[in-house]
């Protein structure tokens, strides 16, 4: 069998597509399977672990900016999961960087066909998202509001509607829907080959029947080849695009990447009445089912709650175009629902049951970018069956990231390193991909937390916060305490897009710390130790600050990329001339060790990881001082240890490591003993404040969120990232521009100096002390979008919803501007320094 071009009846997911794809008709496209089945390159720049819709992008993107590119299949393209997935695409998505690698996705579809000469029956249909429930109803109002960000067209409709669109369906128990008209779906298959023949026009080299096993690296941990079954492959670059075999072929060689498969499936029904080609793709999320038209046919799939992990092992070799065996018990609940919303499924005759593996990572977020443990080795995979929405705008943001070293976009939420090891367990991904499946229609709540694979990384305070009423959240496999339940009040979560039920909790553990004084446990934070001779000249190198300081000051600094965008940013304290403690956020331990383990690398400088052998315990508010006085040998006056130093405290009945510093914007210190006597000092501390008399709270990372927001304090991965540099941030002043030898992005920050901010981060609050703020709302001034919101909290003390964002360079700060709140413009205050003791009087006390 040909492929048939012209697309009007070639099966996406037909059980030949092996045939069809290697039967390549080449009166239709420029790809030559002669040539993919020829002798090896002994070398090449860049090697391309995979041909599927994610590997044959990352080359044509690769081709396209002129890079040597080798594209080893152990099959044949589109292979893999490319072949059987649903080919839905759509523009809008539920945040910025997101709608707009969705977005270049169908605008690259478009145009693929004329450009390759392979139709990808590109189908712009539109889509029809169903809402059940109010909850649903205000989520899908925020996502009308990143879409309206984007210019991107959009109508949130009532349910009467629904059956106008999709005559099919019922309008039954809907309290609404959004339409995207630009939506629709491609040939998944075709859309494979298409990349793959445009990459292959562009010089790219192909090579199917070839089987990696492993990463060939140097001594220092770099790429420099692939071991195949047919030899082996010089090259400076690899892209690890191999789907759900992804992990195990980086873990041999070392690398980390949390991926695992569970099955899929999708159904195809006989051909029926009124399934036409212009019905949109429906999706009723409450009912974990999408529905679209397929030559006169409906296709159903499912994305239930309780999906079926896969043991990658457990499948068989050559496992290419393989299905999994029919389950119609498991499809059973999902099956009712559809029925229910679509009459026209009842008692309908099905002709198609799909039943294969697809990929999911542990937040349901796919993985791009360079591993952590390899250098020059890098992920595209873990796609949570969203491949063919993300392939070309992934393919190209991976492309972009090689050639000019540092990211192109903000790939904050889907870098690879975002990751802890241990989230790279067999175990505990087979765990957690239960719910993976179902998240992706599950209910998209601010603060959603996972229910599978918990309990497994806690700190030595856990037990003692959990008898303290703690609600936990989990971060990188870390159960955190998030919020306090008082005395007669249950420690869990009550989901909503409004005030959730720990929302006055949260403020009463705000006002603690603003007030008398309130306990966090921060245990989870990111420690290292730089340690050695050459151990300033690591940290110079990495920091944007000059870390050439006394010993014992504790600096807040920038690490940036080479084009001078911020990777993350920490605090340092100088221990000894030869010794340094880099504290960073919790989830960016990866990324923390891997930037010091690359500027270490070949000097006299050794890292160390303190993160599990150092608790943190922050004592916090204007009465810290005077609570720890009482247990503490050595004097805390503002004098003795001012705010940005550090000392060795005798502390209760421990000697601990106190860094006076405050990411609440109060008086403030940070203990750090050892994780034996966390507990022993954290009921010193507690004892302390009953006997004093203090109002001592527990306060959870809700409470420090909104502090925090108030303060104006950044968060990496929403307020800043890759590709924010230090003046766009406002963080100008952690830049020691001038510091002998500079530092990595030194030279790309000052070029940007040369020119205007194409735009500054501001601090936003809102008038209306009701409405909440999230992140990713619009900033309007004069009815016109000219900025949007990074992170919110509600600011308990200035007594409204608060956060920061970005606006134009150009745009003066001011009173006269709205905030598009899920639809309702409410008026806000934008300023250039933030509400709450905006000099540091507090901090310094």
């Amino acid at each position: 069998m040909r492929v048939d071009a012209s697309g009007a009846s070639a099966s996406h997911y037909a059980p030949d597509m092996a045939e069809r794809l290697l039967e390549r008709d080449l009166t239709a496209t420029s790809f030559d399977p002669l040539a993919a089945s020829a002798d090896l390159p002994i070398r090449a720049r860049i090697v391309v672990i995979g041909a599927g819709i994610i590997g044959s992008s990352v080359a044509y993107h690769l081709a396209a900016l002129g890079q040597e590119v080798l594209v080893l299949e152990r099959s044949s393209v589109a292979s893999g999961t490319s072949w059987h997935a649903a080919g839905l695409v759509v523009r809008g998505r539920s945040s910025h960087v997101f709608t707009e690698l969705a977005a270049y996705g169908v605008s690259r579809y478009a145009s693929l066909g004329a450009e390759t000469g392979v139709d990808v029956n590109l189908v712009q249909c539109g889509s029809l998202t169903l809402a059940r429930t109010p909850g649903r109803l205000d989520e899908l109002r925020y996502f009308a509001g990143v879409c309206r960000h984007h210019d991107i067209p959009n109508e949130v409709v009532v349910a009467q509607r629904v059956a106008e669109l999709f005559p099919l369906a019922t309008a039954e128990g809907l309290v609404g829907a959004l339409h995207q008209p630009d939506d629709g779906h491609v040939n998944p298959g075709l859309a494979a080959l298409a990349f793959a023949t445009g990459a292959h026009r562009a010089g790219a080299v192909f090579r199917e029947g070839v089987t990696v096993s492993g990463i060939r690296t140097d001594d220092g941990g770099r790429v420099v080849g692939v071991q195949t079954d047919r030899g082996v492959v010089e090259c400076e670059r690899v892209v690890l695009a191999g789907g759900l075999w992804t992990r195990d072929l980086a873990a041999a060689c070392g690398a980390s990447v949390p991926l695992w498969p569970a099955a899929h499936v999708h159904v195809q029904t006989v051909p029926i009445a009124g399934a036409e080609p212009d019905l949109p793709v429906l999706r009723d999320l409450d009912a974990s089912f999408y529905a679209r038209h397929f030559d006169g046919r409906l296709l159903v799939g499912a994305f239930e709650p309780d999906g079926h992990p896969i043991d990658p092992t457990s499948l068989p070799a050559g496992f290419a175009f393989g299905e999994l065996e029919p389950d119609w018990p498991h499809f059973g609940p999902v099956r009712a629902l559809a029925e229910e919303r679509i009459p026209a499924l009842r008692g309908v005759e099905w002709a198609r049951f799909l039943n294969a593996p697809e990929s999911f990572t542990p937040d349901a977020n796919f993985c791009i970018g360079e591993t952590a443990e390899v250098d020059g080795l890098f992920v595209a995979a873990g796609f949570n069956s969203q491949g063919i929405i993300y392939a070309p705008g992934a393919g190209r943001a991976v492309a972009e990231w090689i050639v000019e070293g540092s990211p192109t976009v903000d790939v904050s939420d889907v870098d690879v390193q975002r990751f802890h090891r241990q989230q790279s367990n067999r175990r505990y991904l087979h765990a957690r991909t239960v719910e993976g499946l179902g998240r992706l229609y599950a209910m998209h709540w601010p603060h959603l937390q996972p229910r599978t694979a918990r309990n497994l990384r806690r700190t030595p305070l856990h037990d003692r916060l959990l008898a303290a009423g703690a609600c936990f959240g989990e971060l990188v496999g870390y159960e955190r305490a998030n919020w306090y339940a008082p005395p007669g009040a249950k420690p869990e979560y009550e989901y909503s897009y409004g005030r959730q039920n720990w929302f006055e909790h949260a403020a009463a553990e705000h006002r603690a710390a603003r007030e008398e004084v309130a306990l966090f446990d921060l245990s989870t934070f990111t420690k290292a130790e730089v340690v050695g001779r050459d151990a300033l000249h690591v940290i110079q190198r990495v920091a944007t600050q000059n870390l050439d300081v006394a010993v014992g000051r504790v600096v807040y600094t920038l690490f940036l990329n080479s084009a001078g965008g911020i990777e993350l940013d920490g605090t340092i304290a100088r221990l000894a001339e030869d010794r340094f403690l880099v504290v960073t956020p919790t989830g960016l331990h990866t990324k923390t060790f891997a930037i010091l383990r690359r500027a270490a690398a070949g000097t006299s400088a050794s890292v160390f990881d303190t993160s599990a052998g150092l608790a943190t315990i922050g004592v916090m508010g204007p009465r810290s001082r005077e609570l720890l006085q009482t247990i503490c040998r050595d004097d805390l006056s503002a004098d003795a240890l001012p705010w940005g130093r550090t000392r060795e405290l005798e502390i209760g009945n421990t000697f601990s490591r106190c860094l006076r510093v405050s990411f609440v914007g109060e008086l403030g210190y940070e203990l750090y003993p050892s994780a034996d006597l966390a507990v022993d000092l954290y009921d010193t501390v507690v004892a302390a404040a009953q006997e004093l008399g203090i109002g001592l709270h527990h306060a959870g990372y809700h409470a420090l969120d909104s502090l925090r927001c108030e303060k104006g304090y950044r968060h990496v991965g929403h307020d800043i990232g890759p590709t924010d540099n230090p003046d766009q941030a406002a963080l100008g002043f952690t830049v020691a521009l001038d510091k002998p030898g500079g530092f990595t992005g030194r030279d790309a920050l000052a070029a940007a100096r040369e020119r205007p901010l194409d735009r500054r981060q501001v601090f936003v609050c809102l008038t209306d002390p009701e409405p909440l703020l999230l992140h990713g709302e619009s900033i309007l001034l004069d009815g016109t979008i000219v900025g949007r919101i990074t992170s919110g909290a509600y600011g308990h003390t200035i007594g409204g919803a608060c956060g920061l964002g970005y606006i134009g360079g150009d745009v003066p700060a001011g009173e006269s501007f709205v905030v598009d709140c899920a639809g309702r413009l409410v008026p806000a205050v934008v300023s250039d320094t933030p509400f709450y003791d905006p000099g540091n009087r507090r901090l310094r006390s």
